[in-house]
């Protein structure tokens, strides 16, 4: 167990260019909105852990941290929730900067794990108080370890790379603590938004995110249930073999190691669940203008991503996934207020539930090179560890950490009883057997799925693809008696234009209209990853008892008011 003794905190005083007020910006928007719906989700706040070169003192570190909130105006801001919302800049204030004696045999790592830790014991309120959090520990006399804590809406990962490049820096070299030039600050970033010529950018941002929504699977790996439900929780896996092979295909391929990641992920999901296209959420890093490449703030957005994958060589799959990258990204940025109605009138439609949860989430910020890299050792074992996890809709998550040295990834099952701990772990390794057989050379289709040795998902008789989604007919039968009790149903498939249809016997308990009956149904849905609301409602006498004696029923059943569609 760390110990850590408390002692007096440290003021981190600043002093800005300007006190101001304006709207949220559309990436505050977006992280607003979702912590409204999400408020204790992990990732509300961030951390950092700061490189601190030897001799360091508490005064140094003060006055690293009091430049950055003089630099950046995200970090001496407040802020107040909604559309339009509100950021309000400070001129001048402080930050208390906790100060803690380490014990002697503590390594810096794990001292910063407690650091964090202590830090994230309540929520940052940033309605009243900054939005960052600072803390030190001191050992002999010098600093430690350093850390900050933020709140999403003032940074995002990519901000995290800026503001550890300058600590850094000025760390190093007392000189480099001064302002610098002016940037782009979150208030000017709002103003360039409200411009005609951006809100176009940002309405076809939600046109791709529509024309998405509309066709894409809501679980992309959808398969039978393995066990009862038993939680959420996720493999990690430590690769330094992948990390090797990931720097010999950056430099034959000339694309960044998280694409040729998201390529090989890419290529083992369509092996596993039979599509051919992966239509899914992803991260943009919404970063495409100069004026953003040091802007600190938070810019990052869900978009959707879709990549044919197809029969292609690996070589030409990490091509094609680079392009679909860029192509998403290029809509990465909409007003989350407008897709969030857009999207829950489409998923009302189309009888889903889907969640906006990332599949693919990489913070790898790649900045190395694409040279040939040099020889390296024998890498060491891999590691493989499980981690239970909060409760979460989204079935399967990719995260992707860090490339450097070691691959280290996670696969994240929000129901380990469809998704086990055993196929995350198997999904982790034929990644890296895909990536490591893809080092020396390209890989041509058959030797892709030689080296990912998985086999496609069976699915048994009941599940049906509709509406590109797979589904399991039982688990709609099973969805519409709970959403519809105590009226009797059966659910159909048909092979008319509408391929799920449920037949309801009218109770006075029960739904009196099939749009009703639809809203309960949908109401429903999340967490269900096998099932989807009919299409089509009939409310009748009495149900048919099966599919093959519907001409029957629909012939002598003289209560039925006939087929009832939402």
């Amino acid at each position: 167990m760390v110990q850590l003794f408390p002692l007096d905190s440290v003021p981190v005083r600043f002093q800005g260019w300007r006190a101001a007020t304006g709207p949220l910006t559309v990436g505050q928007l977006n992280i607003g909105k979702w912590l409204e719906d999400a408020p204790q989700a992990p990732a509300a706040m961030l951390d950092q852990t700061f490189a601190v070169p030897p001799g360091v003192t508490i005064r140094d570190v003060a006055e690293c941290f009091g430049v950055l909130l003089c630099r950046h105006e995200a970090l001496r801001s407040r802020y107040v929730l909604g559309e339009p919302g509100e950021q309000r800049v400070l001129t001048a204030g402080e930050v208390p900067m906790a100060v803690y004696r380490s014990g002697e045999d503590d390594p810096p790592e794990r001292v910063a794990e407690r650091l964090v830790a202590l830090a994230r014991e309540k929520p940052i309120d940033v309605t009243v108080e900054a939005p960052v959090r600072l803390a030190i520990a001191v050992r002999d006399g010098t600093v430690l370890t350093a850390v900050a804590l933020y709140s999403h809406l003032a940074v995002d990962f990519q901000a995290l790379v800026i503001l550890g490049r300058e600590f850094a820096q000025m760390a190093r070299d007392p000189a480099a603590r001064v302002l610098g030039e002016a940037r782009q600050q979150p208030l000017d970033r709002s103003t360039v938004e409200r411009q005609p010529s951006h809100r176009r950018r940002l309405d076809q941002g939600l046109r791709h995110w529509s024309r998405q929504l509309a066709s894409a699977p809501v679980h992309l790996y959808a398969r039978p249930r393995v066990r009862p439900a038993t939680g959420s929780g996720a493999y990690g896996m430590s690769s330094e073999a992948a990390a090797q092979a990931l720097d010999h295909i950056a430099a034959r391929t000339q694309v960044s190691r998280p694409t040729i990641v998201f390529a090989a992920l890419c290529a083992l999901l369509a092996r596993r669940t039979g599509y051919h296209t992966c239509q899914f959420v992803m991260l943009s890093a919404n970063r495409f203008e100069s004026s953003l490449r040091e802007y600190v703030g938070t810019l990052a957005q869900s978009t959707f991503v879709s990549v044919e994958v197809g029969e292609p060589t690996f070589d030409e799959l990490v091509r094609r996934c680079f392009g679909s990258v860029l192509q998403a990204g290029l809509h990465g940025a909409y007003d989350v207020y407008r897709q969030h109605e857009y999207s829950t009138w489409l998923a009302t439609e189309r009888g889903v539930a889907p969640t906006f949860e990332p599949l693919f989430n990489s913070v790898v910020v790649d900045t190395r090179g694409f040279d040939a890299p040099a020889p390296s050792p024998a890498p060491a074992p891999t590691r493989l560890e499980w981690a239970d996890l909060p409760p979460t809709n989204i079935l399967l998550r990719f995260d992707l950490g860090q490339v450097d040295g070691e691959l280290v990834a996670r696969v994240w099952s929000g129901d380990t009883g469809r998704l086990t701990p055993d196929e995350a772990k198997a999904l982790l390794l034929a990644l890296e057997r895909l990536l490591v057989a893809a080092a020396p050379g390209d890989l041509d289709h058959a030797a892709t799925v030689e080296a990912i040795a998985l086999p496609p998902i069976e699915r048994p008789p009941g599940w049906l693809l509709v509406d590109n989604c797979w589904i399991d007919l039982a688990e709609v039968q099973q969805l519409v008696e709970e959403a519809l009790a105590p009226a009797v149903t059966r659910v159909f498939a048909t092979a008319d234009g509408d391929p799920l249809v449920a037949y309801i016997a009218e109770t006075p308990d029960g739904p009196t209209t099939p749009a009703e009956a639809h809203r309960r149904c949908v109401a429903l849905l999340p967490g269900r990853h096998a099932a989807m609301a009919p299409r089509r409602y009939v409310l009748c006498g009495q149900p048919p008892a099966d599919v093959t004696s519907l001409e029957a029923w629909q012939s002598e059943d003289v209560r039925s008011a006939g087929p009832g569609r939402r």
